[in-house]
């Protein structure tokens, strides 16, 4: 149990830290990528300004973008091409763009003048990211400016990659610290919990024997002086305590229950051997015993635990429903698995927190007085074999109805 708890929390930090990793990559991916295109746009806004040429040294100061990393010196590593656009010719008005031929710089001024606004990104043109802006001047013609960013995107990606990589060997650092971390956080409740096993284990066989010379006292006296209610009494108890021997001696073997040894078990045979033995004492107590059973339903599992599983279930049916109420078993196929239901009449379930009903030890009666036998731990344990076997055991309650479900998958 201990050595699954440090698994999980070991992959969910993990994942948790993996889910901040992307989140923070992705976050100064999408803000150095906004920062390379604000960058091209302010220089193209500068460039238009100043008639399609370079600002010199010095003009650019007044208009200075600290956080764009935009100054006189950056804004001369920027290749860009100014095209003036008439209705009869495109005329190069400042050609700073090197590996296109004049035909291309036009072709691109063209396709500038055919998008719906006035800036934006003209795309990938080969290799190439640009980005363009264009101004309509007095005469009619147009002023488009061309910049290529591709450089600038390069680098962004290199950095965000670098990042990446170092992030992800930070992961890899983690998940290897934390394992060895985690063994030595749950190592000493692992050796609490195998003390308590050994104590309980240790403790039922001791309890064995004097329970064992109480029950042969008590039969002995019985023998001699014939039964009374003293008598019936301690033997009652006797029953008792030997049930709660059994139940914690089984709780401690489910928690050391590791490997699972998964089969094609005839869920159906195994519903209907574990239930059988219920039907004589529900209808012997004036209640009534619905069956509905799918014939044929295969599942992979251990035939074992689903049987009892199943037991446990109508054992718990079968203490507490009511007077003259109704224990009904189904199982059925759902969607791609197989559903066993066990239901029975609760009118009391509408004033309990049923969600309870899965703690060790829990007793709807605080005081222990019950007449109802058992000590609260069929159902925890059911809960925890379902679980074994990838199900899950669910409660619900309707019209008085208090209803067990666990679901598996078909094989």
């Amino acid at each position: 149990m201990f050595r699954k708890l440090q698994r999980r929390f070991l992959w969910g930090s993990a994942l948790v830290l993996f889910l901040v990793i992307v989140l923070v990559i992705g976050i100064i991916f999408w803000i150095t990528s906004g920062t390379v295109t604000r960058q091209s746009e302010v220089f193209i806004e500068r460039i238009l300004e100043n008639d399609g040429q370079r600002p010199e040294r010095g003009e650019f100061a007044p208009r200075q973008k600290t956080f764009l990393a935009l100054n006189d010196e950056s804004i001369r590593e920027i290749r860009f091409v100014s095209v003036l656009v008439s209705e009869d010719s495109n005329q190069i008005v400042s050609k700073m763009m090197a590996g296109f031929s004049e035909n291309e710089i036009i072709g691109l001024a063209k396709k500038a003048m055919e998008s719906d606004t006035d800036s934006g990104q003209l795309g990938r043109i080969g290799p190439r990211i640009m980005h363009y802006g264009r101004k309509i001047l007095e005469d009619g013609s147009a002023l488009v400016v061309i910049a290529d960013s591709t450089s600038r995107y390069s680098l962004t990606r290199l950095i965000v990659t670098y990042m990446a990589v170092l992030w992800f060997a930070v992961l890899i650092l983690f998940i290897i610290a934390m394992s060895r971390t985690s063994r030595k956080l749950v190592k000493p409740f692992i050796e609490n919990d195998e003390r308590q096993k050994r104590f309980i284990t240790n403790a039922s066989h001791e309890l064995k024997t004097p329970l064992a010379v109480i029950a042969a006292n008590n039969e002995l006296t019985e023998t001699i002086s014939g039964k009374n209610k003293w008598t019936e009494s301690t033997a009652r108890q006797i029953e008792r305590l030997q049930l709660l021997i059994e139940n914690l001696v089984a709780l401690t073997r489910l928690d050391e229950m590791e490997e699972k040894v998964m089969e094609d078990v005839d869920l159906t045979a195994t519903t209907i051997e574990a239930a059988d033995p219920f039907r004589s004492i529900i209808e012997s107590s004036g209640r009534k015993y619905e069956f509905q059973i799918e014939q044929n339903i295969h599942v992979n599992g251990e035939k074992r635990t689903l049987q009892q599983i199943a037991s446990i279930l109508m054992d718990n049916a079968t203490k507490y429903c009511d007077e003259g109420g109704t224990v009904t078993v189904r199982l059925t196929r759902k969607g791609k698995g197989a559903q066993l239901s066990v239901s029975n009449t609760y009118a009391k379930g509408k004033m309990v927190d049923t969600s309870r009903f899965f703690e060790r030890f829990y007793r709807e009666d605080e005081s222990h007085s019950s007449a109802k036998p058992g000590f609260g731990i069929g159902l925890s344990m059911a809960r925890e074999m379902s679980e074994r076997m990838n199900g899950k055991l669910n409660i619900s309650y309707s019209g008085d109805q208090i209803t067990f479900s666990v679901e598996t998958g078909l094989r």
